[in-house]
């Protein structure tokens, strides 16, 4: 009984450990100057850093994103790292106004082109004020307002800029 016991029990194996070299900014020099190499040495950023943002609150945007798509039947495609992306900015992509916790500065998302879904390249993140003033306007719409805006301020600019000069009734 007792050889069938052993044949039982699994045969336990150490970890192997592998060692690492420790790398230092010295041992980098040192390593280069034996290369007889000028090279710059940089410091070393680590290329992933900790958002601010928790995995829940994108989570919970993200699943609100897709009902609004769902109850509309929009086209929907945006990742969980798209959204992240989009709730870690500080600033409206129309106004570069600071986003505030609540009132009309808080964040919303915008399609850009309303013709479109939630779509990656077509939701950015923008105050709730402009969301609702820009509200399914299309591109040229948007463009038809701006044109006519910048009309308008060249024709008032250049009635200022008439004020300023004296009349030529006037001029001695």
């Amino acid at each position: 009984m007792e050889e069938s016991e052993q044949e039982l029990k699994p045969k336990t194996r150490k970890p192997r450990t592998v060692r690492k070299e420790k790398t230092s900014i010295k041992n980098i020099e040192q390593q280069i100057s034996t290369k007889e190499q000028i090279v710059e040495i940089k410091p070393v950023v680590p290329s992933i850093t900790k958002s601010s943002i928790s995995d829940v609150e994108v989570a919970k945007k993200l699943i609100n994103i897709y009902q609004s798509a769902q109850d509309r039947k929009l086209q929907f495609n945006l990742s969980f790292e798209y959204v992240r992306r989009m709730l870690e900015y500080k600033t409206c992509y129309y106004t570069n106004k600071l986003f505030t916790e609540d009132g009309p500065n808080a964040r919303s998302f915008d399609r850009i082109d309303s013709d479109k879904g939630y779509i990656e390249g077509n939701v950015v993140a923008c105050t709730i004020d402009i969301n609702g003033k820009k509200s399914n306007l299309s591109f040229e719409e948007i463009s038809c307002i701006y044109q006519k805006l910048a009309k308008k301020k060249s024709k008032d600019t250049k009635k200022d800029s008439n004020i300023d000069k004296p009349d030529e009734f006037f001029t001695l």
